[in-house]
């Protein structure tokens, strides 16, 4: 591969900004530290543009300046857990969550990267919102609302050919109470340190594949 240079924009809300944790333990930042000891052959740069509070509405307004201008091999996609929430100026209906959606996603794909990387087109991984403790902040959030949103999120992973993490899924797995309620802060929503550790293990599997398919 004639271009080593690998750009990933992790773009989302707050869980990809790493609200409520130190700087280095944001998703954005690990992989930052992670990818250039288990790639070395490549040049990494991780941009983290994840803005608490956002939804597919704030994100579809800011994808050029966000994700577009910066012509990346990889894009991580994680919204959904302020959209399908209750909050006066976040909720957007599951009409609104997947029209918003698909436009990032058809907008991303006819971007050319200039890259020998999946063939120039930057290669999209959608990530469902996590499930929550949603005793704490219910009704404004609930796990079975998560649920349908995330189902739409694969639902646009199989129609586009795209991988998916499935986050919900995976955080509902942890069956122990205590180590499920360990991966969330105060809220009951955002992830702890605990949380984002889980999520790591997921990220590296999910990179190591594409890795194996398409580098």
């Amino acid at each position: 591969m004639a271009n080593t240079e690998m750009k990933i924009v992790c773009f989302g809300d707050s869980l990809t900004y790493g609200y409520g944790v130190l700087e280095h333990i944001a998703y954005p930042y690990y992989l930052s530290k992670e990818l250039p000891k288990a790639y070395p052959q490549y040049t990494w740069e991780i941009r983290n543009s994840g803005i608490n509070g956002h939804t597919t509405r704030e994100a579809l307004a800011r994808l050029k300046g966000s994700v577009l201008q910066h012509k990346p091999q990889i894009v991580f996609i994680w919204f959904g857990s302020n959209d399908s929430a209750l909050n006066e100026g976040q909720y957007r209906t599951p009409y609104e969550f997947e029209d918003n959606l698909r436009q990032i996603i058809t907008q991303i794909l006819s971007l050319s990267t200039g890259s020998e990387f999946h063939n120039g087109v930057p290669l999209i991984v959608l990530m469902t919102p996590p499930s929550m403790v949603d005793t704490d902040f219910y009704p404004f959030t609930t796990n079975d609302r998560l649920e349908y949103y995330g189902e739409m999120v694969k639902k646009l992973a199989a129609e586009y050919n795209l991988p998916v993490m499935d986050l919900f899924s995976v955080y509902q797995s942890i069956k122990n109470k205590a180590d499920y309620e360990a991966c969330f802060q105060y809220d009951g929503e955002h992830l702890s340190n605990r949380g984002y550790e889980v999520l790591y293990d997921e990220l590296m599997k999910t990179i190591h594949e594409i890795m194996e398919k398409y580098a």
